[in-house]
């Protein structure tokens, strides 16, 4: 496997100048953080340089502070969070020749809850006088940002990013089949991680099933939940680069610079939205060879969905392009207080002092995050049909075939349901109903009900079993009655 020291060598590493800003694009994996603790280590300790570390998530902090400690590389690199630069009114660059901003996506991802991304992102590319270098497996839209928004220059390198190692890839749309998934590996003895965006439901589902699960949830923000985060344990993950239980729920403060390198995982779910995020859940399950696979679950977003997203996003934007064009004053007619208040963050209020009224700001960063959001459902739409499935089966360069996992469980319910009635005869329409709901066939939300078009369901689902029809009478009260269409359920013969 081609690495980041393969493309990127010490020498190349003595033509950048101060002022360069440098680009690594790379999987997880592909030796990102290996290039900074050593190629570009040893080239600082040797001319008595350092190296400033900026990472954005607590766990990862944690997790590459205690490797530099075990090599006794703190002389030469600084860890620091992007955060605790844009809470300081001053951050003293000066003693550091190189900054390595990690997993740079944050950039723009943390934008639609943290509205300061743009103060550490100002402040690192004000070092003219530095070496920066940005690094993720997910950065692109940061880099197209930085190119042709900031108008900056970049020097790029890139490993492109391969997704071999997706055994199986599945799509599911009901939050029920989170509990069929854990049920299933509790029965197999299989190892997972379960990445969901909601701490409330990635907590409840734990709570479920606590005897074999482990949660995780980040300490910001989650002050509710975060109580039940077995701390010493998350701890003993993040050094031993495992976990003891079957199944981890986690929210995505696990997206980025955590390793879990275990074989024995075998399957990693992802309840996740945002695209960028999903790939770095992905690669935390680390890869150790060509031969280890895991099977990959995803939430699907629906087209019905994309259009309501598709809507949020332009109404978003409409509402900082009437800002960027009219003052504060004829917003906030525009918008009264009620609807003025947008906690997507894209408009906000700037309040200096505590007893500053403040205005309001465009967040620069938000807005384009959501131009870019729009690109990609809009990719999304061209595939038709389960756009959102076909967009990411692409975007993996996955060959075979995805699965819906609901339409399987339907399957497979349905198999044992017509079964148990094989050979019943109905004589009614009221005798059928349960039938007809079962096998549900609708058209524009309607409950189709011909006997045609529930056999051309069940030969679409590939069940060996149709709805014949057929004349029969029957002795009621003495009398015969008879019935020109009932129906029997019988099995196909191989």
């Amino acid at each position: 496997m081609k690495r980041i020291s393969h493309i990127i060598t010490a020498n190349e590493v003595l033509r950048w100048s101060p002022g360069d800003i440098i680009t690594i694009t790379a999987g997880t994996g592909a030796g990102k953080s290996y290039f900074i603790k050593n190629i570009l280590y040893d080239l600082c300790k040797q001319n008595n340089k350092k190296i400033l570390m900026l990472i954005h998530r607590i766990n990862c902090v944690d997790q590459f502070r205690k490797e530099i400690e075990k090599d006794k590389k703190t002389d030469t690199i600084d860890i620091k969070t992007y955060q605790s630069l844009e809470n300081s009114a001053f951050f003293d660059f000066s003693e550091y020749e190189y900054i390595v901003n990690d997993e740079f996506h944050y950039f723009l991802g943390d934008a639609a809850f943290n509205i300061k991304t743009d103060i550490s992102l100002d402040m690192i590319l004000a070092q003219n006088d530095k070496k920066i270098i940005f690094m993720s497996a997910t950065g692109d839209y940061m880099k197209r940002y930085i190119n042709y928004i900031r108008k900056i220059n970049t020097i790029d390198y890139e490993l492109p990013i391969e997704f071999k190692f997706i055994k199986s890839l599945t799509f599911f749309n009901k939050n029920e089949t989170l509990e069929k998934f854990i049920e299933e590996a509790i029965e197999k003895k299989d190892k997972g991680i379960f990445f969901i965006q909601s701490v409330e439901k990635a907590y409840n589902l734990y709570k479920k099933y606590e005897n074999v699960c482990l949660f995780n949830c980040s300490k910001n923000n989650n002050k509710g939940f975060y109580k039940y985060v077995d701390q010493k344990k998350i701890a003993d993950m993040l050094q031993n680069e495992m976990f003891e239980e079957q199944i981890l729920i986690t929210t995505t403060c696990l997206d980025a610079g955590v390793n879990i390198n275990d074989k024995n995982v075998k399957h990693v779910v992802l309840d996740v939205q945002d695209i960028g995020v999903l790939i770095q859940c992905l690669g935390r399950r680390r890869i150790q060879n060509d031969d280890d696979k895991i099977n990959v679950y995803i939430k699907t977003i629906t087209n019905q969905q994309l259009g309501g997203m598709e809507t949020q996003l332009k109404n978003k934007i409409k509402k900082a392009d009437y800002l960027r064009k009219h003052t504060v004053k004829e917003y906030l007619l525009e918008y009264p207080r009620a609807k003025s208040n947008d906690y997507s963050n894209i408009v906000y209020d700037d309040i200096v002092k505590e007893d500053d009224k403040g205005t309001k700001k465009i967040n620069e960063l938000m807005y384009f995050k959501c131009k870019f959001d729009l690109n990609d459902i809009a990719e999304m739409k061209v595939y038709g049909e389960y756009g959102y499935c076909k967009y990411l089966q692409n975007l993996f360069k996955y060959e075979k075939d995805y699965r819906t996992i609901e339409e399987d469980y339907k399957s497979n319910d349905l198999e044992n349901y017509l079964a148990s009635i094989k050979g019943q005869v109905m004589l009614q329409l009221k005798d059928r109903e349960e039938l007809i709901k079962k096998i549900d066939v609708k058209s524009n939300g309607k409950l189709l009900r011909k006997i045609y078009n529930l056999n051309g369901a069940l030969e679409e689902m590939e069940i060996p079993y149709r709805i014949i029809e057929f004349p029969t009478s029957k002795i009621i009260n003495g009398k015969k009655k008879n019935y020109k269409s009932a129906w029997r359920v019988e099995q196909l013969v191989s």
